[in-house]
């Protein structure tokens, strides 16, 4: 009996090895996974609102690189890695990141930043190379478009710029504070649809197209404001008077007394305390940035005015940043403006004068009145005195509006450096 079964014991032995080894061999031999590529799909903001994104990831030799991609602007990485199956990329200018599992041609994961004193972190999932939404509409939208946002009486004013073609659609939307850059969507069943995902803005755009032929709808920024109504109205030659609701940038904020100097005092990122008195000021034209390191329109403000300063500094101008910024920890927001400066290259003085805590810029620099847009930049005159204030910096999403906005500043810039003390 035993003779009989033991030759087939150690046949089924011998078989359940040889299959075994076989497994193995399949799983040492089987392709690794490769980040690299398109990867497309959605992510939960903080109100709930599902927000798509696109991420492409490359290889820069032994680097990976993480672009989030809106139409032709991308937000990349600073550092990555990909190990295993475990892609991890860091946005140190935002003070963010983004760890994700890859299975196959799927990638789940969080992608967390600093918000003021806490951490927001939000789920992602994404298909490699999935194809967008694709739609066909009759309607276009194109255009520009003047938003009624919110309700009496908190009711706000934006214009809104949309290109569209068959069924997808980019464009902008711009508040006083400066614009959302590039989003992308599409039109289908007279419904729009508007993204943006790039590290810091998680926002949607939401709207139908009625009988009357204006758009109804929401706004929804992410965070944890209440999601916003808009009802928008198209721009055209018949009606551009509509424009006269939208507040001009350079009659948002005033000083209360126009007749005293914007006092200031903070540390630069040595330490050391610069001052509105300070001799580099003296008969100067003063560019005074109210910035912060988490504001994308301050990213692309910075740039901006070196290039000022490098064509206009050895006729007296001269900026300088005063950057409020996130966590109120002064070692971590040091260091969040230090990164801000060297990613620009600025060489003109970058201070550390306060957090976006709610009080701050009242404390900090109370001469201000009506503040409420980052950026905010103060120019002041040879004579110390403030001519003009402009809230917000429209950036290159908003294409012509960009160019000109560059224009009217340097020529402002031009003008105050003619005048004699």
């Amino acid at each position: 009996m035993k003779s009989k079964t033991f030759p087939a014991v150690v046949s089924r032995i011998a078989v359940s090895f040889l299959l075994l080894s076989v497994s193995l061999f399949a799983g040492c031999w089987r392709k690794p996974v490769d980040p690299v590529g398109f990867w497309r799909g959605t992510i939960t903001n903080n109100s709930g609102e599902i927000v798509d994104f696109t991420l492409e990831v490359k290889r820069d030799g032994e680097k990976i690189i993480g672009e989030l991609v809106n139409g032709d602007d991308r937000t990349t990485s600073t550092i990555g890695s990909f190990e295993g199956n475990k892609l991890k990329l860091t946005y140190d200018f935002y003070d963010a990141r983004l760890d994700a599992t890859i299975d196959g041609d799927h990638l789940q994961g969080t992608f967390e930043r600093q918000w003021q004193k806490q951490i927001l972190k939000r789920e992602l999932h994404a298909m490699r190379g999935a194809s967008t939404r694709k739609s066909n509409s009759t309607i276009d939208l194109s255009g520009e478009w003047l938003l009624s946002v919110g309700q009496e009486p908190k009711l706000s004013y934006w214009r809104a710029a949309f290109q569209q073609k068959g069924g997808e659609i980019s464009g902008t939307i711009i508040p006083v504070s400066g614009d959302w850059g590039a989003m992308t969507g599409s039109v289908e069943n007279g419904e729009l649809r508007l993204n943006r995902f790039d590290g810091i803005n998680c926002r949607v755009f939401r709207a139908k197209l009625t009988p009357e032929g204006k758009l109804e709808g929401i706004v929804d920024f992410g965070l944890f404001d209440p999601v916003r109504k808009v009802v928008a109205e198209r721009i055209t030659d018949a009606n551009k008077g509509i424009v006269a609701n939208l507040p001009d940038p350079m009659n948002h904020t005033r000083m209360n007394n126009p007749a005293e100097p914007l006092r200031f005092s903070f540390p630069d990122l040595n330490g050391k305390l610069v001052s509105n008195s300070d001799e580099m000021f003296k008969g100067k034209v003063v560019a005074v940035s109210v910035t912060g390191s988490w504001c994308p329109n301050c990213h692309e403000e910075s740039p901006f005015l070196q290039d000022m300063f490098d064509r206009y500094g050895k006729d007296g101008f001269q900026p300088v940043a005063l950057a409020f910024e996130y966590s109120g920890d002064t070692a971590r927001d040091m260091e969040q403006v230090r990164i801000f400066a060297r990613r620009h290259k600025l060489t003109y003085p970058v201070l550390l004068a306060g957090s976006t805590e709610e009080g701050q810029i009242q404390q900090k620099l109370p001469q201000l009145v009506g503040f409420g847009a980052y950026p905010t930049t103060i120019f002041i005159g040879r004579d110390g005195l403030v001519k003009r204030i402009h809230a917000g910096f429209e950036g290159r999403a908003t294409g012509e509006r960009f160019t000109k906005l560059k224009t009217e500043l340097e020529t402002l810039i031009q003008e105050l450096l003619a005048e004699k003390n």
